[in-house]
Order: structure tokens, then sequence, then C-alpha cells
């Protein structure tokens, strides 16, 4: 969505897509899950935008589209903040996981190689197969258009940041309605990302098996089937 350009239809759980890939991606998931939509965060796919401006565009979305329940893949889960929402579900939440390496957070050679990558390559990188390679072509075309394949690379630096992680831990601690952690068997939690949503009055965890990051694109009725069951949970801070 580019902000202000069309209007969204109403829907109760809203998905935020990670990196490198656009809401397209999550179209099998949404389609299974039932009243969800899909949403480029700003700067990344199809909408306008930087990354500082993903707070006020999240409270406007959220207004806009009735959302209760947010979805956040990796980064994603950075943007579906707490004190918008009555549910989260944190798809692959980097700050529940290991750091990224030296090369992850090397934005000049990602960058170079997000705005070549064809839709086989980006495939391989991601799921290790090139299987997906047909559902990642319009990621492939987005990177290639403007400043997306910059911010994509950009924002990996950003992950590693312990301040951050921090400061998303605890306002997660601080959220009094459901949450959801949904990863997969291969692309596990740290040990206190274990802990963290143990500590948690309303918290389940949904392992995946052989999974890694991107299950939404190598297992998707499995991630549908966590959304949509969370999704219909009666929540504690429901009117």
């Amino acid at each position: 969505m580019r902000p202000g350009e069309r209007k969204l239809a109403a829907a109760p759980t809203v998905v935020l897509p990670g990196l490198p890939v656009n809401a397209d991606i999550w179209a099998p998931v949404v389609a299974a899950a039932g009243g969800a939509r899909a949403v480029d965060l700003p700067g990344l796919g199809m909408s306008a935008g930087r990354h500082r401006d993903w707070p006020a565009w999240l409270a406007a979305l959220v207004a806009e589209t009735g959302a209760r329940h947010l979805v956040g893949h990796s980064i994603g889960a950075a943007a579906a903040r707490p004190g918008e929402v009555h549910r989260l579900t944190l798809v692959s939440p980097f700050f529940l996981q290991e750091r990224p390496g030296a090369i992850a957070r090397w934005a000049p050679l990602t960058r170079r190689y997000l705005r070549r990558a064809r839709p086989e390559a980006l495939a391989r990188r991601l799921t290790g197969d090139t299987a997906h390679a047909a559902a990642l072509r319009s990621s492939a075309a987005d990177l290639r258009r403007g400043t997306v394949a910059a911010t994509a690379a950009r924002l990996p630096a950003a992950t590693a940041r312990p301040r951050w992680r921090d400061e998303l831990k605890a306002k997660l601690r601080r959220f009094p309605g459901r949450v959801h952690v949904v990863v997969g068997s291969r692309d596990p939690r740290t040990p206190e990302g274990q802990e963290l949503p143990a500590a948690l009055p309303h918290a389940t965890v949904t392992v995946v098996a052989d999974a890694g990051h991107h299950l939404h694109l190598t297992h998707p009725h499995e991630v549908a089937r966590a959304v949509r069951a969370h999704g219909t949970e009666p929540s504690p801070t429901s009117p």
C-alpha cells in the first residue's frame, strides 16, 4: 500500500511482511487464513516512505482497517507495535533469535545483490531451493525499483543492535493481550527468546517442523493455520 493512495478494506488481521519480500508472498497464507490483509511496510515492496514512518503509518493502518490482530514476520514483527491491537502473531521474530552475521549487515554488498537477484536466486537464498521462484517474481521486480533494495539492505544492520532488540523485548513483556510466536524448527529462538514467551500470561508458541526463517514460503498452510487459530481466540483485552 502506498500511504494515502487507496483505502484498504476492513480486515481483523493484518500481515506485515519481513525482508526482502513484498506482501504478494503472503497471498497463500492470507487466502487460507480468511479475513486477513498483507500490507507492505513503508519503503518496502510497493509502499512509499521510510523506516521512520512506520509508527505513524501503522497507527493509521490499524484505524483504517479496524485490525485487532497483527501478524509480523521477522522485521515486520518489530513494526507490530503492541499498543495498537489485542493480539500479536510474531513469525520468526528477529529479536528473539540470533543476531545476523557480519555479511548480512554489509549493506553495499547486499544492496547490489538484491537489485540484481533473479527470482531463482532469491528463492535459493531464502529457502535453499528454487522451487519457490515463481512466488518471488514480484518481490524481485520491486527490488529493482528505486530505493527498495537499499532499504532492504540497510535494515538488517538495525536488527543486530542490542538496544533495539532489548526495547522490543521490553514492549512485548508489557503487552497485556495474546501473543503467538511461530518459528521453524530450523530457525530456533535463543534461550532468552524461549524464556520470554514462557513468562507472558497469554502466550503460545508453535514450532513448524523442518521449516526455516521464511516458513510462510515453504509451509504456508501451517502458518495460515496458526494465524487463523490465534485470530479467533478470545482476547483478555477485548471489550
